[in-house]
This record gives C-alpha cells, structure tokens and sequence, in this order.
C-alpha cells in the first residue's frame, strides 16, 4: 500500500510540473541557503574548541580596565605561586606582514601571524610538532618555530632545521618544526618566538618610566578547579608581588571568539561577531518560513484538483488518518528530493564559502553531533506544517462541492493574506537592510581620516638597515615624489604606548617617533604652536586635538607630556586629529615625537598624480641599488584603510545573496496568491470584459490588493529594520544616519517586484477570451 501510495504522489508531482518545480525547486533554494548559513554559525560557534583540553584553558584579563594585555612578568608568578594552576604561556602577537628571510640563500617569504611565547604553548595546545632538535620546541634563547607551510615557502625541500631566519628587527635558529595551526582557531601563527628573549617581545607600554611588555596570558587549569574561586583568590592574594592589577578574571578560550568583551586591539583582528550570526540565523529562519508558506500557497491555489480527489476519497470511505498519510507521502517526497537538489548545490557552493562567509568552512570546523537533530527536528516540523494546513484546509468543504466541481467562494482568505504580508514584510526589511549596509561602506571609506591619503605610499624599512637618509635621498630625486619622511608607527599601525603622566588620572597616549616634514608628507594640518627645528631634537612633540582635549588643556603654552623620561617632551604644536585605527574605534591621544635619528620602520613618500604602475617600478629601481638583498615591501594607505571594512563588504555580499534568494522565495508566494486570485475570479473578470470592462480596469481590480498588503507590510518592517541596523552601526564609532528615504526605497524596491511578479499573471487573466469562462455558464 505504501509503494503504491509513493508512486500516486509521483504521479501527482509530474502531472503538475510547474506547481511541482515551484515547490521543490522553491524548498531547495531554501534548503541549500540554510544548511550553508547552519554549517557557517555552528562552526563560528565552535572556534578553539577543536583544542583537546580547551574545557580547561582561559585567558586571563584586567575586568576594570578591560583588557587582556597584562605584564609579561605575571607568567612566571602565575606558574610558581598558584597551584591550581597546571601550565601558563604568554602570547604576544603582531599581526602586521613581515618578511622573513633565509641570509645564507637570500631567499624570503611573507609572514602574516607573529607569535612570542614559551614552551608551554605547544603542551596547552597540544601543538603536533613534526620535528625538533631537542625535547623541547625552544631549545636556547634565540629559538623559532616554524609552521610546515612557512618551512615549504622559506626552505623548499631543505630541512629548515638549525638555519637562521631573519627579519629587521630579530635574527633567530629554527629548531622546530610544527603542523599549521587549524583554521578554527581564534589565533594564527606562521612563526613562533621564545618569549624569554626580550628582543622577541611584541609590544610595550610605558608609564612614568616603568615599561612593560604587554601579553595575553593562557592557563591550564586542573579540572578540578573553579575559575571563579581561583579569580577571587588571585584578586586576594596577586598584589604581594608587586602588580597593580586587582580586577583579574578568567575567560574560557572557547568563549572568546564571540565574546561581547573587547579586550584589546588584538581582538579586533581575532574575534567573529555574534549579533552577525543572530542575522544570519533569523535569515536562516526566515527562508524556511518563506519556502513553506509558498508551499501552502500554491497548495491551496490548487485546490480544486484537490478537492475532486479527497472528495472521491471520501466517497470511498477514507477517514482524516488516510488523507494524512497521502498527504503526509506527497510533502515527504517532494521535500526528499529538494533536500537531495540542496544538499548536490551545498557541495558545489562549499568551496565557496570564504566569498559569502569570509571564511572557508571545512567540515572539520563543523560539529555534526549539534546539527543533525537540529537539521531533523526541522525537515520533521517542515514535513508536519505542509501537511496538516492543507488537509485541514481543504478537508473543510463539502463533498458535494469535490464532486459537483463547485468553486466555492473562501471569503477574504485571511490566513493567505497574513501569509503573503509576512513575506512582504521580510523582502522589505532585508532591502533595507542591505541598503544601510552598504550606506554605511561607503560612510566609512570616504570618511575624512584626518589625513591625507590619497597617493600616499608606505615603504617598510628592513630594522637594521643604516642608510635610511640615502635611501630617501636617491627616492625624493625622483619627479613624482613630491613629499618624504620616516617614522615609527604610522596611522593605522601603532605598536608603542605611554602613560599620561598625570597623578590620579592615569590613560595611555599613542606613540610615533617622527623625522621633519611628517606633517607636510602625510597632510596633517598644524593647528596651534610651530613647527619642528634642529634643537627640539628628542626634546618635543606634538599632540592631536583628541590627546589636548583628554588632557584639558585650554591651549598649549608652557605644557609639557610627562611620559616618564627625565624632562618630559615639550608640547610644541597642535594638530588636527587623525585616525590611528578604523572607524571602529574612536579617536584616541596621539603624540608625535620628534627623533629625526630614531630607529625608523618606515618611509612614507608623497607620489604626484600619474602613472602608478611605472612609478613603483622605478622605485624599486632606486629600492635595488641600495638594498640589493632585500624585497621592497609597500602599501597604499588609503589601500590599508580600505581592507580594515573587509568584514563588512563581505557582511553586505552575503546579506545581499541570501537576501535575493528570500526575495526569489516571495516572488513565488506572489506569484502563487495571483495565480489563485485569477482562479477564483475568472467568471467575475469574464462578466467584467464582456460589459465594457478594459484591460487597465481589470490589471488595476486584481492589482490593488497587492498595493494594499505592501503598504502594511511596509509599516511593520520599518521599525524592524530600523533596530536590527540601530544594533549593528553601534559597531562603529562613526556611523551613517538611519535617513528615511532608505526604508522608503526599500518599501518602493518591494512593490515594485510585487506588481511586476503579479503583472505577468493578471496580463494573463485580464487578456483572456471572456468566452472560455463563461461558455458552460
């Protein structure tokens, strides 16, 4: 009974082939965007989990100050002092491309992911080290570590083991190699320092003369400890030896990625998004609520082939229990084989997953265990819906109606209304959705950035190299160079903080070590003071308007910046500000401190209009003769600012795709209610036709509806909208504005695929003979 009641449902499904491929084709559009979206938020949601002891490893952090960067030397206290406490490593991090090179081949590559840390690492990430020279991954002071890819780029087929890696600022031994990290981690890292050499150290901040090394700071702890009690105690008892933190607390490393905390610059590279995901899901949810009321639409639209069949099942005797199995047969086929379409489309589309997601997902990254009793609860509640509605809808009229061929009236249908509204509703509120998306991109990219960017370039200097000023030389003989001057730290990238100086009113001022005509090259304007000269060598600075507000100073006469140093810098000039990071974050003190002989790690050139492609050649000409040996490494500023939004364009690329597939899905709901309408009323547009009626009265009579329903579906998406985008721009510290005339392009942008999907089928009715529905009248 079974098999035959399959091949009836067969059967059915291929005498309507257009209802039949709306539906399934409908449900694997559906399927296909919500197995992708639930493969991409359970892998998000299960970043670092892949750690085998990850139920057991937390980062330490300062709650009052809000961040996670403490004081190196509280590693060392942690291990020897607190029992509880199995293993601990710092993580320092740099997170800037370097270029690591092999000085006896002369080879090099590029590294993204930095890492300082100490041997522990390897044992509290259970760390697969494919080769070592010693028991230990660092073996001396100058030890690194390599990942196998890094090893494959720098070495080739050589045993990269005891060579020497170098880079400006550090030379180094490998002495262990180690498989990559997984790509579900939170963290990356390509090279892997000793942290007990103080010349690996990523970062430092200073404060009245007292520096330190800033770091992450990951325990192990014994299962049997309670991370809570083990904060109180370390609240209790850590400032006997000497630290200023008394706010410590502890986050487990599984919690990080999605954490709401934003505990230092790091975590901004580091860290997903939940409040994404939740629109992600809600999309999700969304396309599933769409492709079953498109089902249940375009059932009902048919339901006069259904009627004469149930009412013949009847008639024989079948019961609601039989009509529900038959039912039950159908739906089930048909979402069988959407499901099977989807699945096919999902296994295409995987690979292409870093395009919509960001990131490409792998079904390593993916925790099945959660997903199939979430993915069969819902085909079963799917199932379920699509086919108890129709069965109690239609079960509903009488028999003699099925037999007769009566095309009983079902009043205004309200449920089908409410339905097609709802999906209104969602087409609106993702239009506009996607519009302040992409208002907001380009907010931030044309964002005056308080400098000048345009045909600016950035060259990094290798730490070592000692002919800097020839170098700048040789470059500014060249005519397109119109500005030069080196720094330490530039906007975008500044790695060197010091304290206020101020008693009882402590904050952190951002660095930058600049020669003369920095200004000049980077379009900063000075606001109040005067300019650099020969004897305000290592003895001035200037600071941003950000740093002299914090301050409350009314002007800039006679101040000094206390950072520590004996004597202080004397404040000399006021500018402009200037972002040092994305719109992300808000302006931030800004100090630049004039030592035309420090260090410099970069040289910014101002380029005239022009060829860019010929003039990067003939700088690396000029980049050649002086350093034969090394690669000249650049970057466009206004480029380095652009790829700070690259989560956000993928955001509006992936909103945007699912978001067309959600409005595909309401163009069939449409398309089936129209279909229905020119159903039920053929006779009256027949009788219409027939008294004078013309072909615009009959598109304006079966059109308006639809008008009507927009507008209140625009009504209740708006406010919707509007807080879902309110929530997302609190993300940034510069924002667009929520203008009106976006929900009112998306409410237009709506109505107008609702009228022209409906169009086509009220055309249809409209320009119908009059004969053909009333010739058996």
């Amino acid at each position: 009974m079974i098999r035959f009641k399959i091949k009836l449902a067969l059967r059915n499904l291929l005498k309507n082939k257009l209802y039949s491929a709306l539906i399934i084709g409908g449900f694997a559009i559906g399927f296909t965007a919500c197995i992708l979206i639930a493969l991409f938020y359970n892998a998000e949601n299960n970043v670092n989990t892949h750690f085998p002891q990850h139920e057991n490893i937390f980062r330490l952090y300062d709650a009052k100050q809000n961040k996670s960067g403490l004081d190196y030397k509280l590693n060392a206290i942690l291990a020897e002092n607190y029992p509880g406490i199995d293993e601990t490593c710092p993580l320092g991090y740099s997170y800037f491309p370097i270029t690591l090179k092999d000085p006896e081949t002369k080879d090099y590559t590029r590294v993204t992911y930095v890492i300082s840390t100490n041997n522990n690492f390897f044992d509290i990430f259970s760390t697969e080290i494919v080769s070592s020279l010693g028991s230990k991954p660092f073996i001396q002071n100058n030890s690194a570590v390599i990942t196998e890819s890094v090893a494959k780029n720098l070495f080739g087929d050589k045993n990269p083991l005891g060579r020497t890696v170098q880079e400006g600022y550090f030379t180094a031994t490998v002495t262990a190699i180690i498989k990559d990290l997984p790509k579900n981690s939170s963290f990356k890292a390509e090279l892997l320092l000793n942290s007990e050499n103080e010349d690996f150290q990523m970062a430092q901040e200073c404060d009245h003369g007292v520096c330190i090394y800033p770091v992450d700071h990951f325990l192990l702890l014994n299962p049997d400890v309670d991370p809570a009690r083990l904060s109180e105690k370390l609240n209790a008892t850590i400032g006997q030896f000497n630290t200023s933190t008394d706010s410590l607390a502890l986050q487990n490393i599984s919690d990080i990625y999605l954490s709401s905390l934003n505990l230092g610059w790091t975590d901004e590279h580091t860290k997903g998004n939940s409040k994404v995901l939740l629109i992600f899901l809600a999309i999700a949810i969304l396309i599933i609520l769409l492709s079953s009321i498109n089902y249940l639409n375009y059932t009902v639209s048919m339901q006069y082939a259904k009627m004469k069949e149930i009412g013949i099942n009847k008639t024989n005797g079948a019961g609601k229990m039989h009509l529900l199995v038959d039912s039950l047969i159908e739906v089930s086929l048909g979402i069988f084989i959407a499901l099977s379409i989807s699945l096919i489309l999902v296994s295409f589309l995987l690979p292409s997953t870093s395009i919509l997601f960001g990131r490409e997902i792998h079904f390593s990254d993916v925790n099945f265990r959660q997903l199939l009793p979430v993915f069969a609860a819902t085909i079963t509640g799917i199932v379920l819906l699509n086919s108890l509605a129709p069965i109690y809808v239609l079960s509903r009229f009488n028999i003699t109606d099925f037999l007769s061929g009566g095309r009983k009236k079902t009043g205004r249908q309200i449920g089908k209304q409410v339905m097609l509204t709802f999906q209104l509703t969602v087409s609106i509120a993702l239009i506009a959705v996607v519009i302040l998306i992409f208002k907001q991109l380009q907010y931030v990219k044309h964002y005056d950035l308080g400098f000048n960017e345009e045909h600016l370039l950035r060259v990094e200097l290798p730490t070592l190299f000692e002919n800097r000023k020839a170098l700048q030389n040789e470059i500014t003989k060249l005519p397109f160079v119109s500005e030069s001057t080196f720094s330490r730290g530039y906007p975008g990238h500044i790695n060197l903080s010091m304290g206020s100086g101020v008693d009882g009113d402590e904050f952190l001022v951002n660095c930058i070590y600049i020669s003369d005509n920095f200004l000049e090259t980077m379009g900063i304007q000075l606001l109040e003071g005067r300019t650099f000269m020969d004897g305000d060598k290592n003895q001035a600075c200037m600071m941003n308007e950000a740093a002299v507000k914090r301050y409350g100073w009314e002007n800039i006469d006679d101040k000094k910046y206390k950072n520590g140093r004996e004597g202080g810098y004397k404040v000399i000039g006021k500018v402009n500000n200037f972002n040092v990071e994305s719109l992300h974050s808000n302006l931030t003190p800004v100090a630049l401190l004039y030592d035309p002989d420090h260090e410099f790690n970069s040289l910014s050139l101002r380029l005239t209009p022009g060829n860019v492609g010929q003039q990067v050649d003939e700088l690396r000409k000029t980049w050649q003769r002086i350093l034969p040996d090394d690669p000249m490494e650049f970057t466009f500023y206004n480029d380095q600012f652009q790829a700070m939004y690259v989560k956000e364009e993928r955001l509006a690329k992936s909103i945007t795709f699912f978001s067309l597939i959600a409005i595909a899905l309401t163009c069939m709901g449409i398309l089936g209610q129209i279909f229905m309408v020119s159903l039920n009323r053929t006779k009256e547009i027949g009788i219409r036709k027939v008294n004078g009626a013309r072909i615009s009265e009959i598109l304006t009579l079966l059109n308006k509806d639809f008008v009507k329903w927009t507008t209140v579906a625009f009504v209740i998406a708006t406010p919707i909208s509007w807080y879902t985008m309110h929530k997302w721009l609190e993300n940034f510290a510069y924002k667009t504005t929520l203008s009106w005339w976006i929900f009112a392009l998306a409410g237009l942008l709506a109505l107008g695929i609702a009228l022209l999907t409906v169009s086509w089928q009220s055309w249809r009715a409209a320009t119908r003979n009059p004969v053909e529905a009333l010739r058996y009248e």
